[in-house]
């Protein structure tokens, strides 16, 4: 937690979005149970798949090999995003970045964790970017190299659009700032939908050189 956090959150201590104990966002009991975890799938079609792995039918569609997802969008774990993307709520970043670690198997070392870039609009409004927060976050529970490595050509915003029309305002939306050279990437993002801004973001990771490319999202909706 930054020294601002803990400034703030001595004067304005933080409650437990389940029992409201004073402390934290989600004290040691609570996050026991919170976000309930999903069972191993593909993030498409959600089809039982070993460790979160793309399916073979979904394959054909997509360059990522495994997505793995830690939670529903529901309960606690819409109330975490809530409070970190709309609370600016820092310390929930913590959080959600410890339950998604929970998720993952171990990684090789030399595994690269990039997140996917929030419009400029947001991060202005927000005063930080969230996923940029969260991956830096789990990146040293992980132990691995957080680097910024997309960045955002748009401000499109997709909030109610369907996988088709999000695909088609994501086009071109992102690029990579320096080739790759066969590295391999885990994406990171706070909720899936269609998936069309992972699978965005993936093809100028494939395309700037990214030998293999797996993501991890919080919750999916």
């Amino acid at each position: 937690m930054r020294l601002i956090d803990r400034i703030f959150n001595i004067f304005a201590p933080y409650e437990c979005v389940n029992c409201g104990q004073e402390g934290s966002v989600l004290c040691d009991v609570c996050i026991l149970d919170a976000c309930p975890v999903v069972p191993s799938r593909c993030y498409r079609c959600k089809k039982l798949t070993k460790d979160f792995a793309i399916c073979e039918t979904c394959r054909r569609a997509s360059l990522l090999k495994h997505v793995w997802v830690r939670t529903e969008y529901q309960g606690l774990a819409k109330k975490l995003i809530y409070l970190l993307k709309f609370r600016s709520t820092r310390a929930a970043a913590v959080t959600i970045a410890t339950l998604m670690a929970e998720s993952l198997p171990v990684l090789p070392t030399e595994t690269v964790v990039v997140h996917v870039p929030t419009a400029t609009s947001r991060r202005r409004q927000r005063g930080f970017d969230h996923a940029k927060l969260v991956a830096s976050h789990l990146s040293k529970e992980l132990n691995l190299q957080h680097e910024v490595l997309i960045g955002r050509k748009g401000q499109t915003r997709q909030v109610g659009a369907k996988r088709e029309v999000r695909l088609r305002q994501l086009e071109d939306a992102y690029f990579v700032k320096k080739p790759l050279d066969g590295k391999s990437i885990l994406l990171v993002d706070d909720i899936v939908t269609t998936g069309a801004t992972l699978e965005s973001a993936a093809k100028v990771l494939k395309a700037a050189g990214a030998k293999q490319i797996n993501a991890v999202v919080f919750a999916q909706k």
